[in-house]
């Protein structure tokens, strides 16, 4: 996901289809249950913002049905591409994908029953307009289902300082950048702020011991790895000695992993 005119940090299109593809597969059972309890269902239309290569706005559809519709948004026409290609792989008739931003996502008002997002917040320098961005889409009535990282949140037993010193990286970019990587903690609040009355939460927690998906935060760390160096807040020696001691990690089935938390937080308009 990408947010005009914000810097995203990590690659799109076909350089990062595997990545996601990979957070999927860590995020994507909770992300099916938050959506679940949210009341998503045959005949619903749904926007989904920040849709990334497609991968929740494909499934979304398939739950949703033929009586029912996505509208997905990206500003990346690269991630857009990547979109509508999974979705005619999957034969998929009830979606569209379009390039639009967070902020003005130019599509009608109250038209929605659903609108949710996923890692797009905490990319953003001002993640309250995107929420009432969100709120605005749906009926009243209508859900909006956002969730979050916080990166202060996560696990590795035994303890590596490799992932010590990616999360502190990551923390210490987020920071350069005005974004918030631990935006999930105060979500609900954010939810508050933005005129939901009730908010309800939920946790999406990872835990992985050996596979693919333990690559993901290496993977992830190769990609925004230039701008620490660019911002001077490691050398490329230090980024090479991280990357190295991710992978490793990755490989090792003695080391168990939990995945950075993401907030859930859902409410109807």
């Amino acid at each position: 996901m990408t947010q005009s005119p914000e810097h995203y940090i990590l690659a799109t299109g076909g350089k990062d289809a595997r990545r996601l593809r990979l957070l999927h597969d860590v995020y994507g059972p909770g992300t099916e249950a938050v959506l679940r309890r949210a009341g998503l269902r045959p005949g619903l239309r749904v926007v989904e913002v920040g849709c990334g290569s497609g991968n929740i706005a494909c499934w979304v559809a398939e739950q949703v049905g033929p009586d029912g519709s996505v509208v997905a948004i990206d500003v990346s026409p690269d991630q857009i591409e990547q979109a509508r290609r999974q979705a005619a792989e999957r034969g998929l008739r009830n979606i569209e994908f379009q390039v639009a931003d967070a902020y003005a996502p130019r599509l009608p008002e109250g038209s929605f029953d659903l609108a949710y997002c996923r890692l797009v917040l905490i990319h953003l320098t001002r993640p309250a307009d995107a929420l009432a961005a969100m709120r605005a889409l749906v009926r009243p009535g209508g859900t909006v289902v956002c969730e979050e990282m916080d990166l202060s949140c996560w696990l590795c037993d035994p303890p590596a300082e490799a992932l010590t010193r990616f999360f502190a990286l990551n923390a210490a970019l987020g920071e350069r950048r005005n974004e918030d990587y631990s935006l999930g903690l105060p979500l609900h609040r954010l939810f508050r702020d933005a005129g939901f009355a009730r908010p309800e939460v939920g946790a999406n927690f990872a835990l992985a011991v050996r596979g693919e998906r333990k690559r993901l935060l290496g993977m992830t760390f190769a990609e925004f790895a230039p701008e620490l160096v660019q911002e001077g807040l490691a050398t490329q020696d230090e980024v090479d000695r991280v990357t190295a001691g991710l992978m490793a990690l990755a490989d090792d089935e003695t080391t168990l992993f939990g995945f950075p938390l993401v907030v859930q937080v859902w409410a109807e308009r």
